[in-house]
């Protein structure tokens, strides 16, 4: 069937479906009645409608007002992965430059004026550090140094906005695992 017989189509039977629904309702105002049967006319009441007056309108009901309260609640519109400022690494020293599970705990140096780690890079090159060095781009901070390893510990910020701490321990490297 084509389209526009289709369209046709449908127009007709809706058509069809309004003339028999508007055959049962009321006359438009200001034109006569048609003349019913004596027992349908005595069935159908006769209805009255008023226009409602402006007195008679219920009030709007009153809105209660509702007051946030954000004491004690993380904020909704805040990032759940919390960020420090940017930071330019290039301005940073070359041990701040790079994460600490990057670097390679290498050797231990004891002397006169105290304890000493070094650390590698992952380019090759060695650092000294000894406890109070600052490394890593965490503000991590070398905090005690063996014989057999180097702890540092970062200072973060987790989920829900409070500083935490954590530990890393860089194991020395023996001859054995590989040292180059």
């Amino acid at each position: 069937m084509p389209r526009f017989g289709m369209v046709t189509t449908v127009a007709v039977v809706c058509s069809s479906f309004l003339v028999a629904s508007c055959a049962d309702s009321e006359p438009p105002v200001g034109q006569p009645a048609p003349a019913k049967p004596a027992a349908q006319a005595a069935v159908a009441p006769a209805v009255v409608v008023t226009a409602p007056t402006p007195e008679a309108a219920p009030p709007p009901p009153q809105q209660e007002e509702f007051n946030y309260n954000p004491s004690g609640r993380r904020d909704p519109f805040r990032s759940l992965i919390v960020t420090g400022g940017k930071r330019n690494v290039d301005l940073l020293p070359p041990l701040q430059r790079r994460e600490v599970t990057e670097l390679k705990f290498v050797a231990v140096v004891w002397g006169a004026l105290g304890t000493y780690g070094m650390l590698e890079m992952p380019d090759g090159k060695g650092y000294a550090v000894r406890i109070g060095t600052r490394v890593g781009p965490n503000r991590g901070v070398v905090k005690r140094i063996t014989a057999r390893d180097l702890t540092v510990v970062e200072q973060y910020v987790d989920f829900f906005g409070e500083t935490r701490t954590r530990d890393i321990v860089l194991d020395l490297r023996t001859r054995e695992e590989g040292l180059e």
